[in-house]
């Protein structure tokens, strides 16, 4: 037998992030973010430490993967809205759509929420696309309002969808009552 006979041929394994986020969330979730460490999570997800850091460069990572696709799905259905639709009607429905999480990522983001709202300094590893979401909002409020993103009107609606639609998903993840969407509906329409 050569040297090289004893070792796997072919592609090496591949590693699903998305499997290996919810192995983190649950972890931490139930034992405490703070009381998890990286090794932890790599051998309960029966991954190399390498590995986990090549996917995931810090634990604030394994918990702030999903924001991206939501802000697809939202930033999607509000540029879908018609052009004469009033502004927090238009808004109100991109909402639902960004909080319509697929059925397989219901769980790993409840568990998101949970880990978030239970260590509010992982609060800022959200800010930049938070931020970002809620200056999209002020301009479009601005721009179907004819207003300015300047407005002080623009921008307290932008910041007060941006919070009620925050809240509305931390409260759905403690309460596990019904579909996310249902619930960030139901608060916007308290605040709409």
């Amino acid at each position: 037998m050569s040297p090289t006979s004893d070792r796997p041929t072919g592609r090496p394994r591949t590693i699903d992030p998305a499997a290996v986020s919810l192995v983190a969330l649950r972890l931490f979730d139930d034992q405490g973010f703070d009381a998890v460490s990286m090794d932890d999570v790599a051998a309960a997800a029966g991954v190399s430490r390498r590995s986990l850091f090549r996917l995931f460069p810090s634990k604030a990572a394994l918990v702030w993967g999903g924001l991206d696709e939501f802000a697809v799905r939202f930033t999607d259905a509000l540029n879908a809205r018609p052009a004469d639709e009033p502004a927090l009607v238009a808004l109100r429905a991109a909402y639902r759509a960004g909080a319509s999480f697929p059925d397989d990522a219901v769980e790993v983001t409840r568990h998101r929420l949970r880990v978030i709202r239970a260590n509010p300094s992982l609060d800022r590893g959200g800010e930049a696309a938070t931020s970002a979401l809620t200056t999209l909002i002020e301009q479009f409020v601005a721009e179907r309002d004819g207003g300015s993103t300047d407005d002080l009107a623009t921008t307290v609606r932008a910041h007060a969808l941006t919070a009620a639609a925050s809240a509305a998903l931390t409260w759905w993840a403690v309460h596990d009552d019904g579909r996310p969407e249902d619930v960030v509906d139901r608060a916007l329409g308290l605040v709409v």
